[in-house]
């Protein structure tokens, strides 16, 4: 399931669709921002992107690592 569209630096700023992270992207998210945090993050669905970012904050967001491409 998607959220709705937010904005998405990565994308040239466009607005696109976000989704939950699988649990190999959290647990990189968990090691960067803390657990705390890492529940609000979400992945951007466009093909090739690697951007997460929290849900409700997309300044804070950035690129997992090529491995997740």
């Amino acid at each position: 399931m998607s959220d709705p569209s937010k904005r998405c630096l990565s994308c040239g700023d466009s607005f696109q669709l976000f989704r939950w992270l699988n649990d190999a992207e959290l647990a990189y998210v968990v090691s960067k921002v803390g657990r705390a945090e890492a529940g609000t993050f979400r992945r951007c669905t466009h093909p090739g992107c690697l951007r997460v970012q929290p849900h409700f904050a997309f300044k804070r967001g950035f690129r997992l690592p090529e491995q997740f491409r």
